[in-house]
């Protein structure tokens, strides 16, 4: 039991509640714990196991700091492993949940574990896109479990975004486009925009209110909205992560605004021929030039 495999051990430290991830049922009720199996407490495993307790000496899950699941006075070995009595009375050999068990468990299972205790991520965690994947919580906090993982912890990394990127594959390819927010180079984190423990409202941000933080400029309210605009997410017209198009646009030039401004009579838009301005190569917002809306003109030009 020394070298537990434990994917998911320390997920304790990870986010304090009762109910299970995807039901009522507490992480040790979803499980079938030997009978006869009475719960011993952590200092009884520490006198075997010295290296894992030692591992987490002066850590949120340190052996020593006596630490129990919230209304119960199971303490932090066993709130994962489950009782212990068998298995001390063995001299080691009796029953425990120890690597075997971890290895087996589900996605759902995993989180229930970390959630025994770590309940105000719970509401946010259970709805978010990181829940029920294999990006558990012992994924991202590898460094607060005693058997490592396959992740290099979040304290290798200088830069917040490269500590993300290595399970995020499709944005480190964007944000080393021409146009990029600037997570490599260390002037914003991931965390800047998404939540990586969801959020209350379910999920990782993904909505306008994110992007205005930063460009509120953009946000309105206009005498001139522009209905596009204003009825779309910001990422309709814009590659968040990273583009080969100035403004990080998702298409160049006018490509884009004709996606919702062609009509069967092109060049005519609207009520205007625009096929001189087309064929001298302008581009839309040359001439409109306030696309996101305008307290001065409902053309959105100057």
């Amino acid at each position: 039991m020394k070298k537990l495999l434990i994917l998911l051990a320390g997920a304790a430290l990870l986010l304090p509640a009762a109910a299970a991830a995807g039901g009522g049922l507490t992480f040790p009720d979803r499980h079938a714990v030997p009978e006869g199996a009475a719960y011993v407490g952590s200092e009884v495993c520490a006198e075997c196991h010295e290296d894992i307790a030692g591992f987490y000496a002066g850590m949120a899950h340190d052996p020593a700091a006596e630490l129990t699941v919230p209304g119960t006075e199971v303490s932090t070995c066993e709130a994962c492993h489950g009782p212990g009595g068998l298995h001390v009375d063995e001299g080691g050999e009796g029953p425990i949940w120890g690597a075997d068990f971890m290895a087996g468990l589900s996605a759902d299972d995993r989180d229930a574990m970390c959630l025994q205790c770590h309940s105000g991520q719970k509401r946010a965690w259970l709805d978010s896109p990181h829940a029920g994947d294999e990006a558990g919580c012992v994924s991202c906090h590898v460094d607060q479990v005693h058997a490592g993982g396959a992740v290099r912890p979040f304290a290798d990394f200088r830069i917040e975004g490269e500590f993300c990127l290595q399970c995020h594959a499709e944005q480190a390819g964007d944000f080393r486009l021409p146009y990029r927010h600037r997570v490599l180079e260390g002037e914003m984190g991931c965390t800047a925009c998404h939540d990586p423990h969801g959020d209350e409202s379910g999920a990782i941000i993904d909505d306008n209110a994110v992007c205005l933080t930063c460009h509120s400029q953009m946000a309105g309210p206009f005498v001139f909205e522009h209905e596009g605009v204003a009825g779309e997410e910001c990422a309709a017209c814009h590659r968040p992560h990273g583009a080969i198009n100035d403004k990080l646009l998702a298409q160049d030039n006018n490509a884009l605004c004709l996606q919702c401004h062609y009509q069967p009579d092109f060049p005519v838009v609207g009520s205007v021929n625009h096929g001189g301005f087309l064929n001298s190569a302008s581009r839309c917002y040359d001439c409109h030039v306030q696309v996101h809306g305008s307290n001065i003109n409902p053309a959105f030009t100057e």
